[in-house]
């Protein structure tokens, strides 16, 4: 399962009760922390989540609403007793930026690792879970995440103890292992359906990135601007309206929407929401604290592949 919090919602600029967009992501013992606008460890605290469990930090892009709070983050990471390596991911061209900046940090408890990711890319976080890159279209190079988990094929004990396999290959057959002669797929059902997260911000809206979130259980998208009026200077800075948003969960099948990066422009968050439940009812508007737990669907059918992109 993945626990999923929202630590703010906010673009450009944080407002008093506006942080900037942050999220956070447990799973298992491991904590991911998508983007880190200046602020991000004061809303951290109020969420109640360990800091010492941080594990990765994942950046859409350079731009100071989304990095700002990196040096004060790696503080307080320090503080709560981390001693394990801390591992920064960000588009490819940030290190040497990255490096120049958190050079003011200075000495940390644990090892710090920047990493630069190409779109197209998979990276494996953990057992069962993967990173996946895809580009997003904005003023400077930047990228769209999507987390899977997998879930392994129902394991069928009558069907072991039928073919006789030895009790110490159960484990792993059904890790999807050959073991004692036997092959997986003589002790385990079909495909299942696993869990998807995508996060999507600063972009523009386009079909690839439609196809990229495609079924998932949760995506969270920036809606910049309220009004379809600034459609097209959410086009010329690289954002989106909250109808292009909501359109693109659609095109998604996205089984939940979380919008995120509202502007400062926009005065109440719950305008992006209501313009975009014109299209995606079920739209939330994003909020600090915002909360949900992703767990397997009892539907075992494998995911559908998402529509080619036109």
């Amino acid at each position: 399962m993945l626990d999923v919090c929202l630590l703010g919602h906010g673009g450009v600029m944080p407002l008093p009760e506006r942080p900037l967009s942050t999220l956070l992501v447990r799973f298992g013992s491991d904590i991911l922390l998508f983007d880190c606008g200046e602020g991000t460890q004061v809303n951290w605290r109020a969420s109640g989540w360990s800091m010492h469990d941080c594990s990765t930090i994942i950046l859409t892009h350079l731009h100071a609403d989304h990095v700002l709070g990196l040096p004060g983050l790696l503080y307080a990471l320090a503080n709560a007793g981390r001693t394990d390596a801390v591992t920064i991911l960000a588009p490819q061209g940030s290190a040497e930026r990255l490096q120049a900046f958190l050079s003011i940090v200075g000495r940390l408890p644990f090892e710090l690792f920047l990493r630069e990711c190409a779109p197209g890319e998979q990276l494996p976080l953990a057992a069962d879970l993967t990173l996946t890159t895809c580009a997003a279209v904005h003023q400077m190079p930047c990228l769209a995440y999507r987390l899977d988990i997998t879930r392994h094929p129902r394991f069928d004990a009558d069907r072991a103890r039928a073919l006789h396999v030895p009790l110490e290959a159960w484990s792993f057959l059904q890790r999807g292992e050959p073991a004692a002669g036997f092959t997986p797929d003589q002790v385990r059902g079909p495909a299942r359906r696993g869990l998807r997260l995508t996060f999507i911000t600063d972009s523009s809206t386009t079909p690839e990135l439609a196809a990229f979130a495609h079924d998932s259980d949760l995506l969270v998208c920036e809606a910049m601007y309220a009004s379809d009026d600034d459609a097209h200077k959410a086009r010329q800075r690289g954002h989106m309206t909250a109808r292009q948003a909501a359109a693109l969960a659609r095109d998604a099948a996205a089984r939940q929407l979380w919008l995120t990066h509202v502007s400062p422009s926009v005065e109440d968050p719950e305008d992006v929401a209501r313009m975009a439940r014109a299209i995606y009812p079920a739209a939330i508007a994003g909020t600090p604290g915002l909360r949900t737990l992703l767990h397997f669907s009892e539907e075992d059918a494998q995911r559908p592949h998402p529509p080619t992109p036109s």
